[in-house]
C-alpha cells in the first residue's frame, strides 16, 4: 500500500479594512478582507472567524470573490458596539486544505473608534423683529448623524444669560423637504427691553438607547419698542408712476414687501430711521425719516441704467 501523501504547506495573509472606521454607536459597518495564498489557491467559499474586543464571537466574513490580483476577496456588515470608546476586533483565517495544500491560519487585528451620535440643531421661521413682552413662535428641529427616530426627543431654549426660558419634546414629524429632521413649533416670550439677543436650542444627548453628543444652535432675536406709529411707504417707478409690487423695504431693523398697489405698512416706534426700498432692475434708494406720528413716505425708483456694449 502506496504511503499517504501529504499536502503541500502553504500560508496565507490577511488584509482588512474597515468602513468608516470612526462609526456612530450601534450603526452599521463594513468589514473588508482580502486574503493573499502563497501558493496561489482558490479560497472561494472560505470562511473567516470574527472576534471582538473580549473575544466573543462576533460572526463570520465569507470570501466571495476574486480581486483583480487573484486573491480572495469578501466583506460583511456588522453593528459597532453601543458602548463608545476604541476597538480591536480579531480575524482569524482557519487552517484549510484547498487543491491538495494545507494553508495554516492566521489572523489579523483590525482597529476602529466608536463615538457618540452627532445631533444636529437647527431653528427657524423666527421673526426678524419682536415686540418687547410679546409671545411669539419659531421651529426646532434635530437630526441625528445616523438618522434614528427623535420623536419625543428633548430639547431646551436658554436665553442670553443662559437661563432656561422654555423646553418641549420633537413631534412625530419629519420637516418637508428633509431626511431624518425631526421638529416642533415653540412659543416663546421676548425680553422686556429693546436689543439684539442672542438665544440658543439645546438637545438632549441622553434620552436615546444608543449615546448621542449633545447638540446646540444660537439665533438671533432682535426685540424693539412697541410700535406707536404707522408708516405707510409708496412705491413707484419715477418715469411712468406706476406702481412697484414687490419692492423690499427696510426700516431697520424693521422689514417688508410693497403689495401689487406698491404699497407696504411698518408699525414702528418714534424716531430717526433710514429708509431703504429695493427692487431688481431698480437702483436702491435710501431716505432719511423722521417718524413722530402716522405719516406716508413716497419712494420714486429709477431704472438701472443701461450697460452699453461695443
Amino acid at each position: 500500500m502506496a504511503p499517504r501523501k501529504e499536502p503541500a504547506r502553504g500560508q496565507v495573509d490577511v488584509a482588512l479594512e474597515v468602513s468608516p472606521d470612526v462609526v456612530d454607536a450601534g450603526a452599521e459597518m463594513t468589514l473588508r478582507a482580502r486574503v493573499v495564498c502563497s501558493p496561489s489557491g482558490d479560497l472561494i467559499g472560505h470562511g473567516l472567524k470574527l472576534k471582538d474586543q473580549a473575544g466573543a464571537d462576533a460572526g463570520i466574513l465569507t470570501l466571495t470573490d476574486i480581486d483583480d490580483d487573484e486573491n480572495a476577496v469578501g466583506s460583511v456588515a456588522l453593528k459597532a458596539p453601543v458602548k463608545t470608546g476604541e476597538y480591536a476586533w480579531s480575524v482569524t483565517s482557519p487552517a484549510v486544505v484547498k487543491d491538495g495544500v494545507s494553508y495554516a491560519e492566521a489572523s489579523k487585528t483590525i482597529s476602529f473608534t466608536v463615538t457618540p451620535h452627532t445631533t444636529r440643531v437647527l431653528a427657524w421661521e423666527i421673526p426678524s423683529t419682536v415686540v418687547a413682552g410679546d409671545k411669539f413662535k419659531i421651529k426646532v428641529g434635530i437630526k441625528c448623524s445616523s438618522e434614528c427616530k427623535f420623536a419625543d426627543k428633548a430639547f431646551a431654549i436658554h436665553d442670553h444669560k443662559g437661563a432656561e426660558v422654555a423646553s418641549g419634546t420633537l413631534s412625530g414629524d419629519i420637516s418637508p423637504g428633509t431626511t431624518g429632521l425631526y421638529f416642533a413649533t415653540v412659543e416663546l416670550k421676548a425680553p422686556s427691553s429693546a436689543d439684539l439677543y442672542q438665544w440658543s436650542v439645546r438637545s438632549a444627548g441622553k434620552d436615546i438607547e444608543r449615546p448621542h453628543a449633545e447638540g446646540a444652535a444660537e439665533f438671533s432675536l432682535r426685540v424693539v419698542a412697541r410700535p406707536e406709529c404707522v408708516l405707510k411707504v409708496e412705491a413707484v417707478d419715477r418715469v411712468s408712476q406706476e406702481p412697484v409690487a414687490g419692492a423690499q423695504v427696510a426700516l431697520h431693523p424693521y422689514k417688508t414687501v410693497t403689495d401689487e398697489r406698491g404699497l407696504a405698512e411698518i408699525r414702528v416706534a418714534k424716531g430717526a430711521y433710514a429708509l431703504f426700498v429695493a427692487k431688481r432692475k431698480y437702483l436702491t434708494l435710501g431716505l432719511p425719516v423722521e417718524v413722530t406720528a402716522d405719516m406716508t413716505a413716497r419712494a420714486e425708483l429709477d431704472l438701472e441704467p443701461e450697460i452699453e456694449r461695443n
